[in-house]
């Protein structure tokens, strides 16, 4: 099994609409065994900014998680189109083992 977890910020867009709405799409349409995402409280990125997104009458985006685990090879067939649209986040693969 592969866990694969998507770092994104919540303003980033794909084809008009929250990028991590169309990643979580995307690995509906492609039967993966489920997904999650994870909002920061707070966090910062590579340009070194710290964001408060949760802090009332703030109206900063803050950093995103995708978080899915399936097995290797369908992995592997989705991996590439969503390194092709995430542009400035991060994508970690990790092998996991199913208890």
């Amino acid at each position: 099994m592969i866990e694969v977890q998507i770092f994104l910020d919540e303003g980033d867009v794909y084809n008009n609409e929250p990028m991590h709405e169309y990643i979580l799409r995307y690995l509906m349409h492609h039967d993966i065994n489920g997904a999650s995402l994870f909002a920061a409280v707070e966090g910062y990125g590579n340009k070194h900014h710290l964001h408060h997104p949760r802090k009332i009458g703030n109206v900063d985006e803050g950093p995103v998680m995708i978080l899915f685990i399936d097995e290797e090879e369908k992995i592997n067939l989705i991996i590439p189109h969503i390194k092709s649209i995430v542009n400035e986040g991060l994508i970690v693969k990790l092998k996991v083992e199913k208890v």
